[in-house]
Formats: C-alpha cells, sequence, structure tokens
C-alpha cells in the first residue's frame, strides 16, 4: 500500500475551502490513484500555538472509484511550526483539536525545539524543511530517542521539482538523514501544490537511491513506514497514563497463572485495521 502523508489543505481565514482549492485536490487525488497510490493524508499546517476555538477543517473528498479504480484512504494531518519552545502548545492527549486529527506531526524552527520534538513531545512525525539548509545539526544521540520512542522523520520532494537550489538541499539533507538514521523510520511525501508535482512511487524508489537508501529501505518510506505512523498515532491517542502493581509469581492465585506467560497464550495476537502491501 503506497502512501503520501503530506498534500496541503489549504485553508481559508474562515476555516473552509474554496470551489477551485476543492477542485485541485481532486485532481491530487485522481493523480495518485492513477499512479497506485492507496492512502493519503490531508495536511493542514499551523505555525505557532493552536487557536483555542480551532477545528479539524479537514473533509473527506469524494473520488472516483468506477471500472475497478480504487479507493485512497484519507487520513487528516495536523502539521505545527513550532519556534519559541516557552509556549506552552498543549501537544497531548487531552488537546481535543489535535485528537481530531488521525496524524500529528511539527516542524522544528531551532535545535532546541528540535531535541523537545525527539524526547518529549507526544507526536508521529518530525518534518524538516530539506529545501533549504537546516539551522541546526541533525545529532545521532537526538535521532535515535526519537526512533526508539516511535517517531518517523519526513522528507518531503515537491520543493525540489520548482527550484534548483532546493533540489541540492534536498540531496545533501535527506542524505545526511539517511546517514544518521540508517534508513530507519523515513517517510518520503510530496507536500505537491498541484498534480503536476506528483510523482510515482518508483519514481520517487529511484530519486530515494540519491539519498542512499537502497531499494527496500526506499519502498519502505512509502509503505511500511508509512503503516508504523498510523500504528503510532492509534496508540499515542488510546493509551493513558495508568498505574502498574508487581507480584511475584509465589504471589499468583492459580487462577492467575496466566500472568506469568502460559504457552496457551501464545498464539494471542493483537490486530489492528491495517493493509498490507
Amino acid at each position: 500500500m503506497f502512501c503520501d502523508f503530506n498534500i496541503p489543505y489549504p485553508v481559508q481565514g474562515n476555516g473552509k475551502i474554496t470551489e477551485d482549492s476543492l477542485i485541485n485536490l481532486k485532481k491530487i487525488l485522481n493523480i495518485l490513484q492513477k499512479f497506485g497510490y492507496e492512502a493519503v493524508a490531508f495536511n493542514n499546517t499551523i505555525t505557532g500555538k493552536i487557536p483555542n476555538n480551532a477545528s479539524n477543517p479537514i473533509q473527506q473528498i469524494p473520488i472516483d472509484t468506477s471500472d475497478n479504480k480504487k479507493d485512497i484512504k484519507q487520513y487528516t494531518r495536523i502539521t505545527i511550526i513550532i519556534s519559541d519552545a516557552s509556549q506552552n502548545y498543549a501537544l497531548n492527549s487531552n488537546n481535543e483539536t489535535i485528537n481530531s486529527y488521525d496524524i500529528l506531526a511539527v516542524q522544528p524552527q531551532n535545535e532546541k525545539i528540535f531535541q523537545m520534538a525527539c524526547s518529549v513531545l507526544d507526536i508521529d512525525i518530525i518534518s524538516l524543511d530539506f529545501s533549504s539548509r537546516l539551522p541546526f545539526y541533525l545529532k545521532l544521540p537526538m535521532i535515535n530517542l526519537a526512533i526508539e520512542r516511535g517517531i518517523h522523520f519526513e522528507i518531503n520532494y515537491s520543493a525540489s521539482l520548482r527550484d534548483v537550489s532546493a533540489r541540492k538541499h534536498l540531496i545533501s539533507n535527506a542524505a545526511n538523514l539517511v546517514r544518521v538514521t540508517r534508513g530507519k523510520n523515513i517517510i518520503i511525501s510530496s507536500e505537491a501544490q498541484k498534480a503536476l508535482e506528483i510523482r510515482g512511487p518508483y519514481d520517487i524508489i529511484n530519486l530515494a537511491s540519491i539519498f542512499g537508501l537502497n531499494q527496500a529501505l526506499a519502498k519502505n518510506c512509502l509503505t511500511r513506514n508509512c503503516r508504523s505512523v498510523i500504528l503510532h498515532s492509534k496508540t499515542r491517542k488510546s493509551i493513558h497514563k495508568g498505574v502498574v502493581s508487581i507480584t511475584t509469581l509465589d504471589e499468583l492465585e492459580p487462577e492467575e497463572s496466566w500472568k506469568a506467560g502460559d504457552k496457551d497464550l501464545d498464539a494471542d495476537v493483537l490486530h489492528f485495521d491495517m493493509d498490507e502491501d
């Protein structure tokens, strides 16, 4: 299942989308469908603190599924551009606005925020502007901490199609990310503003080879890693802090023997409603 988890959703000041923007999004969906994508995330980007009265403006967009055309799963995403570490952005499970989106991403504007995103913030994606020079270095300890927490890093490619300088920065920055992460926990998205900026999955896999990714790891950036983002999001929104009690094996009652790991329970697994390739 190929995914593109960053299609900008252009919202006006009144929280609505214009008819022209809606037509443009339909064209983008149609080309994604033609290229074989099966999941997309419409992205609402907010700079700074989320307004108290903010709501999720993203609506499902009808798509033609006639003539055996595959439907496209549509997710909603919010990306928050953060520059001030002193602000309380309320990025937690108690924030109803954030919970109304399927995916939560942040775009750090400085090293301090990047460190917070890797180590503290309860998020799914760290998205960096690779079309220009990064204002900080990608340090291995912070990257590893984010990976251990199940956070994914995003590479967006469409800006490189518009500008030669952006293309050079993208290749350099993405190669650096691949080197530090060893190709783990990366997703590649388009951030396309129009249909002509969408590229097919195998074109992107070829592009990723320039970043230093082999074909298997590059394909993961469009498939498996995207599913991991959704799984992480579901877990983030469903698991809450609790109290853990510790009991020794000698204290267990006979009817509680399953807690010690009975072999009869080895086959029990937790299933999530997620498609495979």
